[in-house]
């Protein structure tokens, strides 16, 4: 009799399917495996850490804090599995055995439909049983180890975000202001009245927003050719944002934008900038008004010292070429700009 003619055998070919992908999994080897790259991202964390720092990262103070009880809590926990495992995996090994058995002596009738229509039902039952074991076995397994493995996955995804903006930061146009430090940076589309809307990236730096283009332009059918341009679109002193407003536009609300209003001595008015790549512009707009009011202050991991701290407090009221009141620092800000005459006072 063909397997084609014989229901059973199917059936049997089925079940012998998932008994293969159970020998695969009741040694526990690939939690194990999981486990000991869990480990060692957790202990590549301090070093990546103290690579953004020395390139000049000096927000998200707490990840200093998080690393420390990182590692301080994954080695026992690392422990108390490697312990678990090996008994784990010794208790499914009889369920195991006893699947196995029942698909020998399934095997061994499978010419003949009606004993093995008998024997199937007992495979089934036996195979359902060492594969509830089996995943109640992961499962408490993964309750040792998963809460600190998302705790570290996220602080090791952390830090690759701050590496990201920190090489936009060593690829960008134009220079960065003496003791300036970047905090967040953004893809992202600029509403450019009256021309075609250029793409780059949304700089928020501790004493500016800056726009800079950064796309191939010139594309036939938006694929051949083209040049790639790369050059400052404006840049805006925090003290000279009035306002920022997040707007969800579009199709479904799919456009994350930032509508800025400026003071008096901005270069425009106003602009509105799609801020791309996931990011919400309900967080950037909430990130720019903290830097403009200083609360970001206490997520610098190094903090301004002595002599810019004395610099800032002796910070002229008055211009020294036309006389005129020279605005209120905001926090961070190391640049005064006269609103009257245009001169610029570093601090």
């Amino acid at each position: 009799m063909t397997q084609q003619s014989n229901p059973s055998a199917a059936a049997l070919n089925a079940l012998i399917t998932r008994f293969d992908t159970l020998a695969q999994e009741v040694g526990l080897t690939q939690i194990a495996n999981t486990v000991s790259e869990v480990g060692q991202k957790a202990q590549t964390l301090a070093g990546s850490l103290a690579d953004v720092r020395r390139r000049g990262y000096i927000f998200a103070a707490y990840l200093e804090s998080k690393i420390q009880v990182i590692s301080e809590r994954w080695s026992p926990v690392d422990e108390q599995v490697r312990r678990m495992l090996p008994g784990e995996a010794m208790r499914l090994r009889q369920p195991f055995d006893e699947v196995e058995r029942v698909i020998v002596a399934a095997r061994s009738v499978s010419e003949h439909e009606a004993k093995l229509a008998t024997l199937l039902p007992k495979v089934e039952a036996e195979l359902e049983q060492a594969e509830r074991l089996k995943n109640d076995a992961i499962a408490r397994i993964k309750a040792l180890y998963e809460p600190l493995s998302r705790e570290i996955n996220q602080t090791d995804f952390q830090i690759g975000q701050i590496k990201e903006m920190l090489d936009q930061r060593d690829e960008a146009s134009f220079p960065f202001l003496a003791d300036e430090h970047v905090f967040l940076v953004a893809k992202a589309e600029y509403d450019s009245p009256g021309r075609d809307d250029p793409n780059g990236l949304l700089f928020l730096t501790d004493q500016r927003l800056v726009f800079e283009q950064k796309e191939t332009t010139g594309k036939k059918l938006g694929l051949f050719g083209g040049k790639k341009t790369q050059e400052l679109e404006w840049e805006i002193p925090l003290h000279l944002i009035e306002k920022v407003e997040a707007e969800n536009k579009g199709i479904f609300g799919g456009k994350d934008m930032l509508n800025f209003t400026f003071k008096s001595g901005a270069p425009m008015a106003i602009a509105a900038v799609e801020v791309k790549g996931g990011v919400q512009s309900k967080f950037w707009a909430a990130q720019i008004m903290r830097m403009i009011r200083g609360e970001t202050n206490d997520e610098r991991a190094i903090q301004p010292d002595a002599e810019t701290l004395e610099s800032l407090a002796k910070a002229p009221t008055d211009c020294p070429i036309c006389g005129a009141s020279l605005p209120m620092l905001v926090a961070n800000q190391r640049q005064i700009q006269c609103e009257y005459c245009g001169c610029v006072i570093r601090v």
